[in-house]
């Protein structure tokens, strides 16, 4: 009888180790990121003027811009904070947790330094670029873009700074085509800088509407992708397992019931092929 007992008990145990086992692994691996389309409510961003000017994001938040306003989401598309910003504000990006706003006003100041909780802690004058459009930080340098005009061109005028904001070396993009305005939008991955812009009404249709260059700024693929409301490198957290595959987080501007809300959609990236998809899963907008 005791036997019978101990052989239960036993029988008992090893079942629980097993269970404890086989649940642990599937417990201990993350969900698989569903790239979700990401809508703001209609009303939140009222003080926004236009539209999206650039974002940037990070694990925890999506930082919008627009040309007065600052707004800082979560992922569920909520307002945690925003800031009125002076005008006419551009392209943001993240750097050792600043967040670097292009910048085009009276006073020539090229970029606005924040903290990640919208608190403005400098202004950056830079004399070789008083006024800039789109911005990206890439390998301990600044992309800028501009300054720029909105008479058709095809030659878009981008300066390179280090760290210091130091001046390394200036330059053009030509795509071939007629923009207006320069590079409204820059991010940039495995060597390749992305450039968005606003196409001229001079272009054929289905006209080119982004570019990425190599650091000396030589052409490597066009896209029609539109990433001149803003585009970004998803966190790392939401990027795929295959080395050769990268996620953007692409803005959209629109009207629901007559206010602006922004739209966030999901752009796979394939390094071997030198193309966008859209990979966005739609839902009910909010």
């Amino acid at each position: 009888m005791k036997n019978v007992v101990f052989y239960a008990a036993l029988l008992f145990v090893l079942s629980s180790v097993v269970a404890i086992f086989s649940e642990s692994p599937s417990a201990a691996l993350a969900e698989e990121f569903i790239p979700k389309v990401v809508n703001t409510t209609p009303g939140t961003l009222k003080e926004g003027a236009a539209h999206v000017q650039g974002i940037c994001c990070n694990e925890e938040a999506i930082f919008v811009v627009f040309a007065n306003y600052i707004y800082k989401l979560n992922w569920s598309g909520d307002v945690n904070k925003s800031v009125p910003a002076t005008e006419h504000s551009g392209d943001p990006c993240i750097v050792n947790d600043k967040l670097y706003v292009s910048m085009s006003c009276d006073e020539q100041i090229a970029v606005f330094e924040y903290d990640l909780d919208l608190n403005l802690t400098k202004k950056i004058k830079l004399p070789d670029c008083p006024a800039c459009d789109g911005i990206a930080f890439y390998n301990g340098q600044f992309y800028i873009g501009g300054p720029s005009v909105r008479t058709p061109h095809e030659d878009n005028l981008v300066h390179i700074y280090d760290s210091d904001w130091n001046l390394v070396k200036k330059g053009f993009i030509n795509f071939g085509v007629k923009t207006d305005y320069g590079p409204q939008s820059i991010c940039a991955w495995n060597g390749k800088i992305f450039y968005a812009f606003y196409p001229s009404k001079d272009n054929t249709k289905g006209s080119p509407r982004s570019v990425c260059v190599d650091s000396e700024l030589n052409n490597i693929a066009t896209f029609q992708l539109d990433g001149s409301n803003g585009w970004t490198l998803a966190p790392t957290s939401k990027q795929p397992q295959n080395p050769e595959q990268k996620l953007f987080l692409v803005a959209r501007t629109k009207t629901v019931d007559g206010q602006t809300c922004a739209q966030f959609r999901w752009y796979l990236f394939d390094n071997k092929e030198l193309a966008f998809k859209d990979v966005t899963v739609e839902k009910k907008e909010r």
